[in-house]
């Protein structure tokens, strides 16, 4: 998904952190006060409803590379049922946000950030490492405006090999809602002022009620998650096949729908309790 350079870029960071980060510690303010990093461990889609479909722990054992690669062909093998079939699209749709729910914790990672300061009621985290005459500087910083907290993480390069320099720019934002409720974060392209991911997530009860995944490529690619009691929708735009596919079930009974412009001529198609393809 994402282009050439920028993998690069970011491998770099993450071999630059692992192996030339700077152990200084600073004096400054009293550290318990700081802020914890942003995280999505605590965000989960519920798709525990497609665990029966025979081939959705087979979808979900795939390692990303090989899952993303297989996803255009996969549900074309055999004529799967209304149900497989949308666990095929869970299974897509579970691996998608494991990879991008990683970011936020790759990039906001305490160990590696060394001691803040404090600017005003702006906590910052400042740390640079140098090799073979390159050099990186990271900033994260994390300010509370209204009922949010906003983290930004922001590099200063030179010297990298086949790369200009860069100067401040934006790797990657969050906005975390201090009553737990719910919160967003979007990954920057090194080079252009879009985000290149977004996602979007809200909690009731510590239940996880909406998830929303943007990626950007030549095309938007979109999936939608949201939970309302027993009630649960998934949508997918323009990721596995074109177009708007929509998948409605129900927690408790285990009865759904999906419609798919690549299934049954886009009609929509509907299992019962047993799973079984039934009248809608």
């Amino acid at each position: 998904m994402l282009r050439k350079s920028y993998i690069l870029l970011v491998s770099s960071i993450l071999a630059f952190t692992v192996w030339s980060c700077d152990d200084d510690s600073p004096t400054g303010p009293d550290l318990s006060d700081a802020p914890e990093s942003p995280s999505m461990d605590h965000v989960e889609m519920d798709l525990s409803v497609f665990e029966n479909a025979e081939n959705y722990g087979a979808f979900k054992a795939m390692d990303p590379e090989s899952f993303l690669k297989e996803l255009p062909t996969l549900a074309d093998h055999h004529e799967l049922s209304a149900y497989e079939q949308a666990a095929f699209f869970a299974a897509a749709a579970e691996m998608y946000f494991q990879i991008m729910g990683q970011f936020p914790n790759i990039f906001f990672a305490h160990q590696d950030w060394g001691d803040p300061s404090l600017d005003g009621n702006t906590w910052v985290w400042e740390w640079s490492f140098a090799a073979e005459g390159e050099s990186m500087t990271m900033t994260v910083t994390a300010e509370s405006v209204d009922d949010e907290r906003h983290w930004e993480l922001r590099y200063t390069t030179q010297g990298m090999d086949g790369q200009d320099d860069l100067d401040n720019e934006l790797l990657i934002a969050s906005q975390v809602r201090l009553d737990g409720s719910g919160g967003s974060w979007q990954l920057y392209d090194f080079f252009e002022d879009d985000p290149v991911f977004l996602v979007d997530y809200a909690l009731e009860d510590e239940i996880t009620t909406m998830v929303d995944m943007h990626f950007f490529e030549e095309e938007d690619g979109r999936f939608y998650y949201e939970r309302d009691g027993s009630q649960s929708i998934l949508e997918l735009w323009d990721v596995v096949y074109g177009g708007n596919t929509t998948i409605e079930w129900n927690n408790e009974t285990h009865t759904g729908s999906i419609q798919s412009p690549e299934y049954h001529g886009g009609d929509r198609v509907c299992w019962d309790e047993n799973y079984t393809r039934t009248e809608c």
